[in-house]
């Protein structure tokens, strides 16, 4: 699907448009029912327009206006800020995704909404401690002189944040299928400067389309992290520019590679909607997808306790884990962390060093002879030395690191910028403690940490399960106010052994939603009931719904006409072309400028490869 930056073909281009003109002709409702007549459901049912996740601080009037899609501008007071242009593109679409709505003849309308930017047009987001870094304000008043709408951000990405919130405060009221918004004003920050999903594409490869899909509805979830799981022992997906070799033997078919203009596009489209993407690789484990093409780079194990090479099974294969003996080892990860500046921007990068499982290592006798030279007396010592081996490349390279919580939890010197991501807990494995005891210690020892233990995404169970992801809080620990100073946030992690593009977004949204509200607003002990925000939930499904993300519903109930059998005819048999005016080369509904915007020139970005036919019919790349 073409999109910023993108030079998609007129016809991949006219199918979207098609298949969205059929998609949004639903109206805005969203309705949950109770499970059963002698059930009914608990809580208070939210006012339409009611944003996810929740302002910090946000005040309602019972007074409503409206907004007229042929007349209403966004303006900014920054002039050639790309980041705020393209965002004023987009959400003047998403604010007005109703087709035939219109404006309440019978309310006042409001013309305009003024954002302004106190500290000029950053380009690329990053780790900001500073609670302003994302905040804004947001005011739509009516007065004897009229109407009017300002947004006021610290930066752009409060600027993007407030946007977003702009565009869920407008709704359409049935049934006469007008735009209305209550005279509002909210003041609102993140609680966590680190707001972050997991994807993992080793597992299952994921299409760039999907991947956009991800992004977009992140944004509107106010997520600011993608962490991405790019590589693992299953495939090596990644094209590395000075190691080709990698993809071209540890893909799993030449189409299922990123390669290094898929990998900048996708950074770029992250960048435009304030979203930082973290690479991970993970070593000494979990790098069988390294040893495709590069075999010395394992370790021999010793099977039958003579011969290099041989599998123990259900032990150890042939050949497992980086061998921490291998000089040239440590050789390719300078050169390949370096290499990796080149194309992923943030000052992150994220290390793995989890679950090295030893007896590959134990069965080895070069690894007991390095262990005999080196005074070590555990096979845990060697992982000790690979570890901070490793972690002194990342320094001196020099690049900031995350790493999951295992070293941490042996004692690692770690660099005072690192980051633990605690991944444990009683639930995963009997043999591990809760996660908030993890917490706990780390903090204790000064370690900066985000916690992932309880929005394991990729788990399902039957039921409202969103519901426990929404009750996890990262401060909920026995700490000192400086230890829960030390929690950057948390990420949630949709692990890919059983995921693929086809259930991908489904099982994602809205459960990602719970976690993306406890990382952005108040603590759980000052959040309204879980059953309160089921109706601010249900909403937020519908309105991704609409947007194009086939988000899975959290009761029963319904959205709108969404149910409603629509005609497909032209979506499946499009014209050959899109009529003449109809659509700009470059430009996807979500992106191109309403008739009300001011042209804004596009950003210069690298051009992203054509899609494909399957590509941009995919997953939700319909939008």
């Amino acid at each position: 699907m073409a999109r910023e930056g993108d030079t998609g073909c007129w016809c991949c281009c006219w199918r979207v448009l098609v298949v969205m003109l059929v998609m949004m002709v639903g109206a805005a409702s969203a309705k949950l029912i109770y499970v059963e007549e002698n059930l009914p459901l608990p809580g208070e049912e939210s006012p339409p327009g009611s944003p996810w996740p929740l302002p910090r601080e946000w005040s309602q009037s019972p007074l409503q206006v409206t907004l007229d899609p042929t007349t209403f501008i966004i303006s900014a007071d920054l002039l050639g800020c790309n980041v705020i242009d393209y965002a004023i593109h987009r959400y003047l679409n998403l604010t007005f995704i109703g087709g035939d709505t219109k404006a309440d003849v019978g309310l006042p309308v409001l013309p305009f909404l003024n954002v302004t930017v106190a500290s000029g047009c950053d380009h690329t987001p990053h780790l900001n401690l500073d609670p302003n870094y994302e905040s804004y304000t947001l005011e739509i008043t009516q007065t004897e002189e009229g109407v009017s709408g300002r947004l006021d951000a610290h930066t752009v990405w409060g600027g993007l944040r407030g946007l977003e919130t702009f565009s869920q405060l407008v709704h359409i009221a049935e049934p006469d299928n007008v735009y209305r918004l209550n005279v509002t004003k909210i003041k609102d920050a993140p609680r966590f400067p680190h707001r972050g999903l997991l994807v993992d594409t080793a597992r299952h490869f994921l299409p760039k389309n999907i991947l956009l899909d991800v992004l977009d509805s992140m944004a509107w979830n106010k997520l600011n992290v993608l962490h991405w799981h790019i590589v693992d022992d299953q495939s090596f997906p990644y094209e590395s520019r000075i190691f080709p070799n990698m993809s071209l033997y540890g893909a799993y078919t030449p189409r299922h590679v990123y390669t290094q203009g898929d990998v900048m596009d996708i950074v770029e489209f992250a960048r435009y909607r304030g979203i930082r993407v973290i690479p991970e690789f993970d070593t000494p484990g979990h790098a069988q997808g390294f040893g495709k093409a590069f075999p010395h780079l394992l370790t021999p194990c010793y099977g039958d306790g003579k011969t290099a090479g041989t599998p123990k099974y259900p032990f150890h294969a042939a050949y497992e884990n980086l061998d921490p003996t291998n000089p040239q080892v440590y050789d390719f990860l300078k050169a390949f962390l370096v290499d990796l500046k080149h194309t992923f921007v943030d000052g992150y990068i994220h290390m793995g060093l989890d679950e090295v499982f030893l007896p590959c290592w134990n069965s080895s006798p070069v690894v007991h002879e390095f262990m005999a030279k080196h005074n070590y007396t555990e096979v845990r010592d060697v992982e000790q030395h690979y570890v901070e081996k490793v972690l002194e490349l990342a320094e001196l390279t020099p690049l900031n690191y995350i790493t999951w919580q295992d070293p941490a939890d042996r004692g690692t010197k770690m660099q005072n910028t690192s980051v633990a991501q605690v991944w444990k807990d009683v639930s995963l494995s009997s043999k591990m403690r809760g996660w908030r005891e993890y917490v706990r210690d780390l903090t204790e020892a000064g370690h900066q940490v985000i916690v992932s233990s309880c929005w394991y995404i990729n788990y399902i169970t039957y039921g409202q399960d969103w519901k426990n992801f929404y009750k996890c809080d990262p401060t909920d620990f026995q700490g000192t106010p400086q230890q829960k100073a030390l929690v950057l946030g948390g990420e949630a992690t949709m692990w890919g052994e059983y995921v693929d593009a086809t259930n991908l977004l489904p099982r994602l949204w809205p459960r990602a939603s719970a976690a993306a509200e406890r990382l952005w607003s108040v603590p759980l002990s000052e959040a309204p009931s879980v059953d309160i925000a089921a109706y601010r939930l249900d909403q937020h499904r519908c309105r991704m719904l609409r947007r194009g993300i086939p988000a899975q519903p959290i009761l029963n109930g319904y959205c709108g006409e969404w149910e409603v059998p629509q005609p497909t005819t032209s979506a499946t048999n499009p014209p050959a072309e899109a009529p003449a005016g109809d659509q700009t080369q470059g430009e996807s509904q979500g992106d191109q400028p309403s008739s009300a915007a001011t042209t804004v020139a596009p950003p210069a970005a690298t051009p992203a490869p054509e899609a494909t036919q399957n590509e941009s019919t995919g997953g939700a790349g319909t939008r």
